[in-house]
């Protein structure tokens, strides 16, 4: 199955972990054990995330990882490590650019090559909201709690996976917590709400952030004289989008944090497909662009992405003429280029 190698899965998760220290690892992600901190101690096991197109009856919509442990021989049993260390069982999607989780003790003892799914639904809220929850699912073991996050989250996503194992909690008390853990500085206390609506309220107001008045978007829009800042299309169909995304604590209805993007250019940097980085230089990661022509995912890529790769994007009017604001602006872009 086709993946990323294991020297691009570490610094994808480095990247998402500033600060992390490195305390074990075998030249491989299977596991390794960092120090991260407001975390401590944490063990990861880390595969890819990729559509499932097995012929085998499996749903559309189907994402997995293919779990083999190195040095495993093919028809016998994997073992994965849950001693004395929190212990997390994840995958990394690099078409929307998110993390998946599953519970690792109830896929301690599988298989040779064990398919752990996601449905791309999970994904696709993870990549705009931060954080989603999927449905239970039952597994021989029990039922499972599976979480997408957006790499600007991942510790507080490991955080809340230390706090719900310690807890012992399962299935519904499982969920709950994790709905609750989300980042959600807008919403009540949990207290004061169920999980589910909580959830809902937490959607609605992201959402809503999203779309935000009509003020932020007008404002981007005149800065980059409604023109895509990587592409120059205009045609009235141009959007605001935000450089920190509305889920995370940081962002701003501001104008250092606004780029304006043609729809394709805005998916694809949400999806961390294309990056910009603190020089607001339009960046890949050839692997992740490999992997994905691999998969036969990379069609119209010659026409919307290469063109522009090592280019500057065009600047909005300020950047000419407040210092502090191109600065606020560079600074953004470089705090969520990570790998």
């Amino acid at each position: 199955m086709a993946g990323l190698s294991e020297s691009r899965l570490r610094a994808i998760l480095l990247a998402a972990l500033p600060g992390a220290r490195v305390e074990h690892d075998e030249g491989h992600t299977k596991p390794i054990i960092l120090a991260v901190p407001n975390v401590g101690r944490v063990r990861i096991y880390l595969w890819t995330t990729t559509p499932d197109t097995s012929a085998q009856g499996r749903p559309l919509g189907e994402h997995k990882a293919q779990i083999i442990l190195p040095g495993t021989p093919r028809a016998s049993r994997q073992i994965l490590d849950l001693r004395e260390t929190p212990t997390a069982l994840m995958g990394y999607s690099p078409l929307f650019g998110v993390f998946t989780a599953w519970q690792a003790e109830l896929h301690a003892d599988s298989g040779y090559s064990k398919n752990l799914q996601f449905r791309e639904e999970v994904l696709d809220r993870a990549r705009s909201l931060g954080w989603a929850v999927g449905d239970i699912r039952t597994t021989q073991q029990g039922p499972e709690v599976r979480v997408a996050v957006h790499p600007l989250h991942l510790a507080r996503y490991l955080s809340a996976m230390r706090d719900a194992d310690a807890r012992l909690l399962r299935g519904d008390e499982r969920q709950a917590f994790m709905l609750l853990s989300a980042p959600s500085a807008e919403l009540p206390e949990p207290t004061e709400v169920q999980p589910a609506e909580a959830e809902r309220e937490r959607e609605r107001i992201l959402t809503v952030r999203l779309s935000r008045s009509s003020g932020f978007s007008k404002m981007v829009l005149d800065e980059y004289t409604n023109a895509c800042a990587v592409c120059s299309l205009q045609l009235s169909i141009v959007e605001g989008a935000h450089i920190i995304p509305v889920h995370d604590s940081r962002s701003r209805d501001e104008s250092w944090n606004g780029i304006c993007l043609c729809p394709n250019h805005h998916t694809l940097y949400d999806s961390r497909i294309i990056r910009i980085d603190g020089g607001a230089i339009i960046r890949v990661a050839d692997e992740d662009i490999n992997l994905l022509r691999q998969l036969n995912l990379l069609q119209g890529y010659d026409d919307a992405v290469r063109p522009f790769i090592d280019q500057s994007i065009n600047l909005p009017r300020f950047a000419q003429s407040d210092i502090q604001l191109r600065n606020r602006m560079l600074q953004a872009f470089q705090s969520v280029y990570l790998a």
